[in-house]
């Protein structure tokens, strides 16, 4: 059904492109623009997957294809979409997607109005993160743009109000603010963790739930871009409130399956960004705090249990140099934490699991090769310590290293 519902869309929206193209080929016809990339990556990693199978011969699931179609019906209304299909190990496996698709109306630079599928903004890199010539790395700082966290955070059903204010001698404001809705896949990573992190509360007393069914009741947030008088700095701020409910059936022991409900919410967590670019040398830092909370309502009166309230934290430091306008070399230093107040790993000891599930920091650095206007190639090697952001990729956790490495390259055409 819901293929169905995405080849309607999409022949609906090629539809009135084409319609309106024939009626006005002079003044819209010609602003039709179609664009689109394909990349294909390869990824070995030592001791531990990145992404299933990637510790054994290597893996390349790896990779994205994307067409989009955008035209400006007039000066002030625009309208586009972009069809995506990746494959991630086990997620997405070349399911054609709606990445985006709405209609935007600009009052003025300072204040448009959008409606529809649109990117989530956080960060400097989240709205343009599938499009690998965007953004020098093969593999982004998992801490700021998590791979099992994707999903929910690539991009919202709602509307929106954006613009860029100009402050005259003290630079430019780029602002972004939505509210909307998220689709929750059952199989996306993080829908997983959290249905294991239920089972683990729920152990001790011999319960356990069923996979769970997650809708979004509230997701709201911003960000705003302050380009500085000061050439080549620039500094951002994000905001994202989620709410969530989920539901699943509770299996006591001796008794028949009851409907259980909790909560997944993620309360106002932060990002903060910075850049200085100075000739051909970029220094590109971010910081995130994710209060999460998880709750589980056992006896159906409204008082939920948490199980689960823990601040995610992370940060990364990006230097790159560009050399003529081909080659670009770079390093980062990526860290994160399960919980800012724990990071010794105490929490993962008392659940059984080592110290270093809490954790993960990485070392990574690389060559990116613009060969062409629409070729890229890039390769890159990551020293790991920890498997925080990782975990859920590995099936046999018993078997997991604290150090490891990360082979990864990427080649990708963009027209």
């Amino acid at each position: 059904m819901k293929r169905y519902l995405l080849r309607c869309l999409s022949f609906t929206v090629l539809f009135i492109i084409c319609g309106m193209s024939s009626i006005f080929p002079e003044s819209i016809s010609e602003r039709i623009q179609l664009n689109g990339f394909l990349s294909q990556g390869f990824v070995y990693s030592t001791h531990n997957d990145f992404i299933p199978q990637s510790k054994k011969n290597g893996s390349f699931e790896f990779n994205e294809a994307a067409l989009a179609i955008t035209t400006d019906i007039s000066k002030k209304l625009r309208l586009g979409f972009q069809l995506l299909a990746r494959d991630l190990g086990r997620i997405g496996n070349h399911q054609i997607e709606l990445d985006w698709g709405f209609a935007e109306y600009k009052f003025a630079n300072a204040f448009s109005l959008r409606i529809g599928k649109i990117k989530t903004p956080f960060g400097f890199f989240n709205e343009f993160r599938d499009t690998d010539a965007l953004f020098p790395m093969v593999i982004m700082p998992q801490s700021i743009y998590d791979e099992s966290m994707r999903s929910v955070f690539r991009a919202y059903n709602g509307s929106s109000f954006c613009g860029n204010l100009d402050l005259g001698g003290a630079g430019s404001l780029n602002y972004h603010l939505f509210l909307g809705g998220v689709n929750h896949e059952r199989d996306a990573p993080y829908v997983i963790q959290i249905h294991t992190a239920v089972n683990v509360g729920l152990a001790p007393f011999g319960m356990s739930i069923d996979p769970i069914v997650m809708d979004t009741q509230k997701f709201l947030g911003g960000r705003v871009i302050w380009k500085t008088p000061l050439p080549g700095l620039r500094l951002g701020g994000s905001f994202v409130h989620m709410k969530n409910q989920f539901n699943s059936l509770l299996n006591i022991p001796g008794l028949d399956p009851m409907k259980v409900y909790g909560h997944m919410n993620i309360d106002k967590g932060f990002f903060l960004s910075g850049e200085f670019t100075l000739g051909d040398f970029t220094l590109t830092s971010e910081y995130m705090e994710l209060p999460v909370v998880i709750s589980l309502d056992l006896m159906g009166a409204g008082q939920e249990e948490i199980l689960s309230d823990e601040t995610m934290q992370g940060f990364y430091v990006l230097g790159s140099y560009l050399f003529g306008d081909k080659v670009t070399v770079y390093t980062y230093y990526d860290r994160f934490y399960a919980d800012k107040g724990d990071y010794e790993g105490i929490s993962s000891i008392r659940l059984g699991n080592p110290a270093y599930f809490a954790w993960q920091k990485d070392f990574a650095f690389g060559v990116r090769v613009d060969i062409n206007f629409n070729w890229t190639f890039k390769v890159e090697w990551h020293i790991v310590k920890g498997l925080s952001k990782s975990y859920v990729f590995n099936d046999d956790l018993m078997h997991t290293k604290e150090k490891w490495n990360i082979f990864a390259t990427k080649l990708s055409y963009n027209f």
